[in-house]
């Protein structure tokens, strides 16, 4: 997650939309003051660190009830809680941006992370993962307030070097089109997502994802949104 005050743009960080990779490439043009959030795996941190940036000022203190308490920002905070932390002022006026992804799609891909994660533990079915891991995907509380969208864009990972481009071209960043590939080598099976579900469980992820599928009118065998 970033906080751009040098640029006045905040980024949302939602899962398995790449979002490891864009926060990477735009932390580059972020200033002192800004808020850069940790990453991980390390390898990518490390990346980061190699282009001069790391995460900064994401410890903030917030004055309440005449006490001083001490805050974090962290790598997928809601905007319910951005907004709660930075207040009403800098959230209304500056340019808020996340992506999402299909479903579908994004199942497949947080599955085998998962499995990525237990490399010394048995792996888990994909039947397994939709049992008891499938609200991991799941980006629609990261991006509203009150059941309503509550940032300015929403790019599609479906678009998004053409989506990256805008949103950097409304920001006013000298985008270059540079993305790392970051936590990108999990998904071993390259085939097609649509390739993995049965009936019943392209129904799962239909039913829990249905407000994210209404919103953007996704579609299961579908890359176009």
């Amino acid at each position: 997650m970033i906080i751009s005050h040098k640029h006045k743009f905040i980024f949302i960080k939602t899962k398995k939309t790449a979002g490891t990779s864009m926060e990477i490439s735009l932390s580059r043009f972020c200033g002192k003051k800004d808020i850069i959030t940790p990453i991980y795996p390390q390898e990518d941190e490390d990346l980061r660190a190699k282009l001069g940036k790391s995460p900064q000022n994401y410890v903030i203190e917030v004055h309440a009830d005449n006490q001083i308490e001490k805050k974090e920002f962290y790598n997928h905070i809601p905007a319910t809680k951005i907004k709660e932390l930075i207040g009403e002022n800098i959230w209304n006026s500056y340019y808020k941006f996340c992506f999402e992804r299909n479903p579908w799609d994004k199942v497949i891909s947080a599955y085998y992370f998962i499995n990525a994660q237990r490399p010394n533990e048995k792996k888990i079915t994909f039947k397994q993962f939709l049992d008891s891991y499938l609200k991991i995907p799941y980006n629609y509380p990261l991006y509203t307030i009150d059941d309503s969208v509550a940032v300015d864009f929403i790019g599609k990972y479906e678009n998004l070097e053409e989506d990256m481009i805008k949103i950097c071209k409304k920001i006013g960043l000298p985008y270059d089109g540079w993305l790392p590939k970051a936590k990108g080598n999990y998904r071993k099976n390259s085939e097609h997502y649509t390739q993995f579900y049965t009936l019943a469980q392209k129904q799962i992820v239909e039913k829990y994802f249905v407000k994210e599928i209404e919103l953007f009118n996704y579609r299961f065998g579908s890359d176009a949104m």
